[in-house]
């Protein structure tokens, strides 16, 4: 009876290892590195989310929305700006948006601070690049940057320098 106990404990135990090699390398390939200044302040960004949407030019195609922030995201507020708003207006996260098409382009991008006030920079502009490293649909990894300093509606300068990987999650 003794050893019947041992090996259930036992099993489970690898079940549970399994399972948690299984979850650790998607967990593992999601990284960023690198920082946002905006009035002088640098923050790191540390965390990246991607997931695919609907191509904005061409429907038949997807666009890659990629968001790179300091702080760990809620899970509801990835795909959500109006749930992000919160947490930035209160300084508790800054996040780049980036939307990156099937040609590897930026063609939408937001920046989130609170430096900023009720009027954050986004928008279409080639001043923002991806360059990309990995870009097969199912990772996309590179660098993300502004090709010079640029400045915000009110004239808050910001720039930021971020590489980073990250599996892209699926449309939903």
């Amino acid at each position: 009876m003794n050893a019947g106990r041992v090996s259930r404990r036992l099993a489970g135990c690898m079940a549970v290892g399994l399972v948690a090699l299984g979850i650790a390398p998607a967990v593992a390939q999601n990284r960023a590195e690198g920082k946002l200044a905006v009035a002088g302040q640098s923050v790191a960004i540390t965390q990246v989310y991607a997931y695919a949407t609907e191509g904005f030019f061409d429907r038949k195609k997807l666009d890659i929305v990629v968001l790179l922030c300091d702080a760990a995201v809620p899970a509801a507020a990835v795909r959500d700006v109006f749930a992000r708003k919160a947490l930035t207006d209160a300084g508790k996260l800054h996040c780049v948006r980036l939307v990156i098409d099937s040609d590897k382009q930026v063609i939408n991008f937001e920046v989130r601070h609170d430096r900023f006030g009720s009027r954050q920079p986004g928008g279409g502009s080639t001043e923002h690049v991806f360059e990309a490293r990995t870009f097969d649909g199912k990772t996309i990894a590179g660098r993300a940057r502004t090709r010079s300093p640029q400045k915000s509606f009110d004239d808050v300068p910001y720039e930021y320098d971020i590489t980073f990987s990250a599996v892209i999650e699926p449309k939903s």
